[in-house]
Formats: structure tokens, C-alpha cells, sequence
């Protein structure tokens, strides 16, 4: 039951922010409270309450009272269940501290919150796989955590505490490690081999820690400070950062098997997608497609979620097929979240997208980085239509399965979020975009449904032709990036371990060790002596009677 009720008042909020969201598109304002007064120096805790804070925190809420819920039935009878629950409740607890903290401070503790327990959920089952996967993801965001700490430090030696104070313009270094941090966390180029290990979460987590919230921080996180980092965010380096991230994550979902990995993917490509429109200047865009995508990518998780608990805990694609009749449900919420994600006409992700697509051609970027970025764009087509294939239409492949009901809050919730994620494309942008007026010729308007063909094209293409084992074999692996990336790391911690040997010789061998060595010896052959002397004690003794006797007979 405790699910249920932290889902209800999580739905309660999201239904106030959601007011709270519109009312405040004109305005907003901030709570503050005097912590600390001393002399000169003032430490405030404050919370700003604006329409990009209301916006995405309402649905935040709305996703987690879903997924609440949904664990439910998910992880019904599993033996911690009650700290699972607990774990996600602090972790949407450390969202929302994130999202409306405009304090350095507490905007840290969110911060480093949700990467504390995105870990901690990350290892909830007790194997190896877990704990490498975990440590894989822990280790990766820390260099993110440790740039925020830096530039956080920056700002403090300026006299910056407050959002209020964040609008001037960055020295160079507090840019740097500022658009570090929202990298690793959002999963770009070279960090993002942390997201597909995370997948080792159970679904429900993966559905709204790894799709919608923890790795959309670092989005909203160039969101917040955009205005102090608008010249490095129009850097060519940080586009085709973000270019590359959604191009490459795209093309490696053709390859993988692994269901949960294929989602992955496609979120890498979406944040990518995201990232790209920040550095364009367009901002709004990029929050207008976060939330898009966080609605229509908590879906689609959930119903792969549900293949996955149907099909007895198997992720292999491979092993699927005929869902259609096993559980008709989730068959229609993962073609519809499916759908959206490709951008089909009328859909969420369509208006997000087509808006994101038709302002690219607004700046002065060559035609390679244009044509990568519609050519990935597509990409979400052909490995949406292989999970069709593999797992809707093709013929089954396990032997035996098993399929329990969902219960009627379980449907209702999904429901809510399946009509949500169906009209949130058209009305938030009329909300975001009243006043705007986008005159775009016909030929423009005509590249998303190009884009759309061309996808189709090139999944048959793949689907026919195909390719060599070895090739899927390197692809699979998502270039050895992971590897790649991870020596430096990893030699590094063994030039320091060799160091910390060495340490060990001059400061403990030849230290306190060498005194406790000498002293031991000293004291074993001291010990030694005292033993041959206590024999030769008794040895005197004995020959002393001995000589004593013989003496004695021989005067008789």
C-alpha cells in the first residue's frame, strides 16, 4: 500500500504544478530563508517556483507516480520491496531538490543525491553484474559531480550564491567544468557508456531514472545556466559533441539485442538531440522536446518492461515474438510510444521534433553537420521498426511464458500518461509558443516526412543485406569506448597504487616496521639468551653435584 499512496499525492502535485506552471509564464517568484547571518556574510536556502521549474518538476511527478504504481505489479513479492520504494522515493525527493534550487549549496546536495541513489538502485540485485554496471555509472558521474564542485567553487571565490547572480558571463574554466558536469550526466561523448550499464536496473528504475530525469539533469542544468554559458554552448566543439553522441548512439541500437539496451540508445540519441538545439541558441526547444520525451520514453520503457516480466525476466530480442496475442496492452502503449519517438505525424514527439528540425536550417552550419543530423534523426525509425519485427510480429521463439493481469490502477495510471504523452505535443506548444509565428517554406516543412522515408528505406536496406558478424561484433560494443576511455582511467589508478606502494616501503617498511622488525629481533634473541643461560644454569648445577659426587667417592 505504500506505493499507492505516495503515487496519489505525487499525481495531486503534478496536477498543482501543472497550474502552477501556467500561471507563472509571465513571472515566477522565489522562497527564501535566512539560514545563517554573521557579520557581512548572509547564507540563504531558497527555492525559485518559475514555468521551467513548474514545468518539468509537474511532470517528474507524473511519470514517478506511474512508475510507482507500476512497481507494484512489477516487483510484486519481491523480498525488498520496502526499501526499493524508499530508494525511489529519494531519488525523485533529490530531483525536485534539484529542479527548484537556485542556492549553489542545495543545488549540490540534489546534485550528488541523485547520484548517490541512481547507484544505489543501479546494484539493487545482488550479483556481480550489478555491482560492475554500478560501479561503472558511479565512477563516470563522479567526474561530473567533481567539475560541479570545482565550478561551484569558482563562483563562490566571485561572490556568486544565487541563481539570481548566475546572469553574467563565465571565465572560461567555470564554462568548462560547468558543460563537463552536464555531459557526464547527460551521457555525451566519451561518458556515455554508463547509460547502457545502468540498464541493469530493474525496468521500472530504468523507466524513470534513465529515461526522464537523471540523465535530462544535465539538460536542464545547461537550461538554468544558459544565459552565463551561451558562448561555449554556440562552441562548434560542444555540437559536434552532441552531433556525434546522437549519431553514434543511433546507429549502435541497429546492433544490440539486449531490449532494455536498445531503449538506451535511443535515449542517448534523444539527449544528443537535446543538447545540439542548447547549442543552437534554442533553448525552449530543447526543454519542450525533454518533456516530450520524457513522457513518451517512460512509456515505452514500461511496456518493454512488461515483455521483459512476460516473457520470465528474458531481454534477449532474439527470444521474443507474438506479443500481439500475449498481451495486447502493452503491445499498443510500446507502438504508440514507439511512434511518437519516430516522430510520426500528430504525435508528441512530432511537434518537438519537426520544431527542432526546422530551425536547424535557421543557422550557418555546413552541409555535413546538417545531413549527419537528419541522418540520425532517421535512425529512430529503423531500430523502432527492429523492435517491431522482433518483437510484435515475429514468430516466438521461448518455449513457455507466463501472463498475469495488470491490476485496474496499473491500467488507469498508464492510461493517464498514454492521453498525456498523446496531446503534449500540440498543447505545450501552444502554451510555450503562443506568441510565435514560424513562416517556413513548403519544401522545409516537407524534410521531416523525407527524413521519415528515408528511414524506412534504410531499415529494409538493413533488414535484406545486413551485415558481417565481425562488424556487428565491433559495433556491439559501442566502439570500445568504454575501453577506450576507461584506461587512462584505470592506468591512472594503477600509477597511483604503484605510488602507494612505494610510499609504503619508505614510510612504513623503513618506518614504524622496520623499528617493530629490529625490536622483535632484538627481543627473540634476548630471549634466546635467557633460555641458554637458564640451561646452563641447570647445567652448572648438574655438573657441580656431579663433580661434588665424584670428589666425595674418591677421599673414601
Amino acid at each position: 500500500m505504500l506505493n499507492l499512496y505516495i503515487s496519489f499525492f505525487l499525481f495531486i502535485f503534478h496536477l498543482l504544478f501543472f497550474l502552477f506552471f501556467i500561471y507563472f509564464l509571465s513571472g515566477g517568484f522565489v522562497f527564501s530563508l535566512n539560514l545563517l547571518f554573521f557579520s557581512s556574510f548572509s547564507f540563504d536556502f531558497m527555492f525559485v517556483f518559475d514555468w521551467v521549474s513548474c514545468g518539468f518538476s509537474s511532470f517528474v511527478m507524473l511519470i514517478s507516480s506511474v512508475v510507482f504504481i507500476y512497481s507494484g505489479f512489477y516487483m510484486d513479492g519481491d523480498a525488498s520491496i520496502r526499501r526499493y520504494l524508499w530508494l525511489l522515493f529519494l531519488f525523485v525527493f533529490s530531483m525536485l531538490f534539484l529542479v527548484f534550487s537556485p542556492n549553489l549549496f542545495s543545488l549540490m546536495i540534489g546534485w550528488d543525491g541523485l547520484g548517490l541513489v541512481s547507484f544505489l538502485l543501479v546494484v539493487y540485485y545482488s550479483n556481480f553484474s550489478s555491482l560492475r554496471s554500478g560501479l561503472l555509472t558511479v565512477l563516470t558521474n563522479r567526474i561530473g559531480d567533481l567539475s560541479m564542485m570545482v565550478s561551484f567553487f569558482i563562483f563562490y571565490l566571485h561572490g556568486f550564491w544565487n541563481l539570481s547572480s548566475f546572469y553574467f558571463d563565465c571565465s572560461m574554466y567555470m564554462g568548462i567544468f560547468l558543460i563537463l558536469a552536464s555531459s557526464t550526466k547527460s551521457a555525451q561523448l566519451p561518458f556515455s557508456s554508463w547509460l547502457p550499464a545502468a540498464m541493469a536496473a530493474p525496468t521500472p528504475v530504468s523507466s524513470l531514472v534513465h529515461s526522464s530525469t537523471l540523465v535530462t539533469a544535465g539538460v536542464y542544468l545547461l537550461i538554468r545556466f544558459y544565459y552565463s554559458l551561451s558562448f561555449f554552448l554556440s562552441s562548434w566543439i560542444f555540437s559536434f559533441i552532441s552531433i556525434m553522441t546522437m549519431f553514434f548512439s543511433g546507429f549502435l541500437a541497429f546492433f544490440e539485442m539486449d531490449m532494455k539496451s536498445v531503449v538506451a540508445m535511443s535515449t542517448l540519441s534523444q539527449l544528443g538531440m537535446m543538447m545540439f538545439v542548447i547549442s543552437l541558441g534554442e533553448w525552449s526547444f530543447g526543454f519542450f522536446h525533454m518533456i516530450c520525451h520524457a513522457l513518451f520514453k517512460a512509456l515505452l520503457f514500461l511496456s518493454c518492461g512488461g515483455f521483459i516480466f512476460y516473457s520470465s525476466g528474458g531481454q534477449d530480442i532474439r527470444l521474443k515474438g507474438s506479443f500481439v496475442s500475449m498481451s495486447p496492452f502493452f503491445c499498443m502503449i510500446f507502438i504508440f510510444s514507439s511512434m511518437s519517438l519516430c516522430g510520426i505525424p500528430f504525435l508528441s514527439g512530432f511537434f518537438s521534433k519537426d520544431l527542432i528540425l526546422e530551425s536547424s536550417f535557421g543557422f550557418g552550419w555546413g552541409v555535413f553537420c546538417i545531413f549527419i543530423f537528419f541522418v540520425s534523426c532517421a535512425f529512430s525509425l529503423v531500430y523502432s521498426m527492429r523492435l517491431f519485427f522482433f518483437g510484435l510480429y515475429y514468430y516466438y521463439n521461448l518455449n513457455c511464458s507466463f501472463s498475469i493481469g495488470l491490476k485496474f490502477d496499473s491500467i488507469f495510471m498508464m492510461y493517464i500518461m498514454g492521453l498525456w504523452s498523446m496531446i503534449s505535443g500540440y498543447l505545450l506548444s501552444s502554451i510555450l509558443f503562443l506568441d510565435s509565428f514560424f513562416l517556413v517554406m513548403f519544401n522545409l516543412k516537407m524534410v521531416g516526412m523525407l527524413v521519415l522515408m528515408f528511414g524506412f528505406i534504410f531499415y529494409f536496406i538493413f533488414m535484406i543485406f545486413g551485415f558481417s558478424s565481425s562488424f556487428k561484433s565491433f559495433f556491439s560494443d559501442m566502439f570500445y569506448v568504454s575501453w577506450f576511455f576507461g584506461w587512462p582511467i584505470s592506468g591512472a589508478g594503477n600509477f597511483f597504487g604503484g605510488i602507494n606502494s612505494f610510499d609504503l616501503f619508505w614510510v612504513e617498511f623503513l618506518g614504524p616496521k622496520s623499528f617493530i622488525s629490529l625490536f622483535s629481533f632484538i627481543s627473540s634473541k634476548l630471549n634466546l639468551i635467557d633460555y641458554l643461560l637458564f640451561k646452563m644454569i641447570y647445567v652448572f648445577i648438574g655438573m657441580f653435584f656431579l663433580i661434588s659426587f665424584f670428589v666425595s667417592y674418591s677421599c673414601m
